[in-house]
């Protein structure tokens, strides 16, 4: 299957439990890969956990504005950080997909796989 667009994964991390967010980021890039797309997860941005959070932050919108598409995961609006990458994705032009509007996604040749992470 031919790559579909660079997608960054947007959710809440700052104050959450890491193997929680760990799993739910997983989920995410499974789902969306079976997709197509080529996912960019913040959880692999290469900075170790224990780096401040502007660290991550900078190093975080680097990698967003080499994607053409977010995906912000549910509860994105109860964080700072997924707001700012969501006011940048838009800023620059991004395809945004809110994973709380999708029941399912078009995987070709009719297939359909449906969200496994709600």
């Amino acid at each position: 299957m031919k790559k579909k667009n660079k997608c960054y994964l947007s959710g809440p991390i700052s104050g959450k439990d890491m193997e929680d967010r760990k799993k739910a980021f997983n989920a995410a890039q499974v789902m969306l890969e079976a997709a197509g797309y080529e996912v960019v997860n913040p959880m692999e941005n290469g900075l170790p956990l224990n780096a401040t959070t502007a660290q991550h932050m900078k190093r975080d919108i680097q990698l967003l504005t080499e994607c053409e598409c977010i995906f912000m995961m549910d509860k994105w609006n109860h964080s700072q950080g997924c707001y700012t990458e969501f006011m940048v994705a838009t800023a620059i032009g991004c395809e945004v997909i809110f994973e709380s509007k999708m029941g399912e996604i078009e995987l070709g040749e009719n297939k359909r796989f449906k969200t496994i992470f709600r």
